[in-house]
């Protein structure tokens, strides 16, 4: 099935008995003709307009046949140029979104037909506009929920991943259903716990997808039991292998003073591992990639034998500030005083998981 004949088919299932479908088409129409106007200087005649958009309406919305590359040639031929056309698409149905979601205030279930609605919105736009080297994301998503399927028919498990506070929580998953914009998984309870605290899940690559896939979660049941349900996928360029070692947070705020031959400052902790560690601040400091520094840690995470050797591997923004990478070189007792802090903090962790489990 082609991307436009899935977005078309897409609109016609958003009815439902509170959306007057009439008052909904002339919505479409005038919302259009405001972005249309917002857009042009030299407009073609209302009437003219109206017949136009109504028709585009009709082949979206209705099961109402129509040459639908001719008319969306003829609307293209409104706009001076592809961006003018975007404009008005993306202004018509932000306008149009917003009704419909107002028409399920005080309804249940709405998110069940908004979502898949935005979605469509995304696609046709991007259809409309011949962005054809975008589609290539919802070409991807069709890919990886079609490999999903596979598996699923094969009985076939995949291996899924969060990092709980620095802590890789990684269990195999079974896939129970999928359809054109979503999968259904089922997972450790761990596994969900950490999922649907962090609003989202990295699926590892196999032999059915090649690299990792990050995914959005949404707990559903199914069958009388929780389950997951995976949403906007996007595909990783580089492997999570790495990111399995442990990393962890601190469970309270903890101050470092980093130390050099051209300055000394203090910054925050974020997370931690036996061979690394990441330090935020507010306030830009003139570190280059491979400085070497001295990181003074609290007695609490490596005892008396406080100063360890680390050298700035990248600083990026977080939150207003910034934050410091740095690979560290602890000595032989240092390393083994950073280990136990990390698996008692890792202990810490999963036990924290364990209690959300409900």
């Amino acid at each position: 099935m082609s991307k436009k004949k899935e977005s078309i088919d897409v609109f016609k299932t958003v009815f439902h008995p509170h959306l007057d479908s009439a008052i909904f088409r002339i919505t479409f129409i005038k919302a259009a003709w405001k972005a249309y106007t917002d857009q042009e200087t030299s407009p073609i005649t209302q009437n003219h307009f109206h017949l136009l958009i109504g028709k585009l309406y009709d082949s979206l919305f209705l099961n109402i046949k129509s040459d639908s590359d001719k008319l969306l040639s003829d609307i293209r031929d409104l706009f001076r140029h592809s961006e003018a056309l975007e404009h008005f698409l993306t202004d018509t149905f932000y306008i149009v979104l917003n009704y419909y979601i107002k028409s399920f205030y005080g309804n249940l279930g709405g998110w069940d037909k908004i979502i898949p609605f935005a979605t469509a919105i995304e696609r046709f736009i991007i259809y409309a506009s011949n962005r054809l080297d975008e589609e290539s994301f919802f070409i991807f998503e069709d890919a990886l929920i079609n490999a999903l399927e596979r598996l699923r028919l094969r009985s076939e498990s995949i291996v899924v991943l969060n990092t709980y506070y620095g802590v890789p929580i990684q269990y195999p998953a079974e896939v129970l259903h999928t359809d054109t914009k979503s999968v259904i998984i089922s997972v450790h309870p761990l596994q969900e716990s950490a999922a649907i605290l962090q609003n989202g899940i990295y699926l590892l690559k196999n032999n059915q997808f090649v690299n990792d896939v990050y995914a959005a979660v949404n707990p559903r049941i199914m069958d009388g039991k929780r389950v997951l349900e995976l949403t906007r996928f996007d595909q990783l360029q580089t492997s999570l292998f790495h990111r399995q070692s442990i990393r962890v947070q601190p469970a309270k705020p903890l101050t470092f003073s980093i130390k050099s031959v051209s300055l000394s400052f203090s910054c925050q902790m974020y997370d931690l591992s036996v061979g690394g560690i990441a330090v935020t601040s507010k306030t830009p400091y003139s570190l280059t990639n491979s400085h070497e520094v001295y990181l003074v840690f609290p007695a609490e995470i490596i005892g008396s034998s406080s100063e360890v050797i680390g050298h700035l591997v990248y600083k990026s923004s977080y939150e207003g500030g910034y934050k410091y990478h740095f690979k560290i070189e602890p000595t032989l007792q240092q390393e083994a005083e950073l280990g136990k802090y990390i698996k008692r903090r890792e202990q810490e962790i999963i036990k924290k998981l364990r209690d959300e489990i409900v």
